[in-house]
């Protein structure tokens, strides 16, 4: 299993783990699931170009974001993730909630499968809200470790002078 292929498979996941969830968007009428994006959230439009703003639109969402991968080439793969986590709301008392309340169906889901993929949650589940935020646009972030198989060198190939 290799990073690009963890983080696919954790798009996926939390895609469907947040598919039931309905959250305000900048049109009061509008409610929907966080969108999932892979890397980074989308660009945004150009507004001096004449394009729509669409910084709020894009909320609710969740970023899965790769931070990086220990790999003791024997017997253990580790990546560790990282969760942006973004959420619109009005209340400037209370905002708050409906980030954690994103939070809190992560980690539930992750909790109840404990594997997404071949990937094996290990670790502790890491969760904080910023402690600035830019109202009505509410932020938080959540790192995840995996245990993954390792990838496997096909010794044939490095001929019989490769010693571990």
């Amino acid at each position: 299993m290799d990073s690009l292929n963890m983080t696919d498979e954790l798009v996926t996941f939390l895609t469907d783990s947040l598919a039931d969830i309905r959250l305000p968007t900048k049109d009061e009428n509008i409610l929907k699931a966080p969108t999932v994006y892979d890397g980074y959230s989308p660009p945004k439009k150009n507004v001096r170009r004449g394009e729509d703003d669409t910084e709020q639109d894009d909320y609710p969402f969740v970023i899965v974001r790769f931070l990086f991968e220990k790999d003791n080439l024997k017997d253990e793969n580790v990546m560790k993730f990282r969760f942006v986590i973004g959420t619109y709301s009005k209340d400037e008392r209370q905002g708050w909630r409906e980030t954690l309340d994103v939070m809190n169906h992560i980690k539930f889901a992750l909790k109840e499968v404990v594997s997404v993929g071949p990937g094996l949650l290990t670790g502790e589940i890491e969760s904080a809200l910023f402690e600035e935020q830019p109202k009505p646009l509410w932020h938080g972030v959540m790192e995840v470790d995996f245990a993954t198989p390792p990838v496997q060198l096909d010794r044939s190939v490095l001929g019989d002078d490769f010693n571990y």
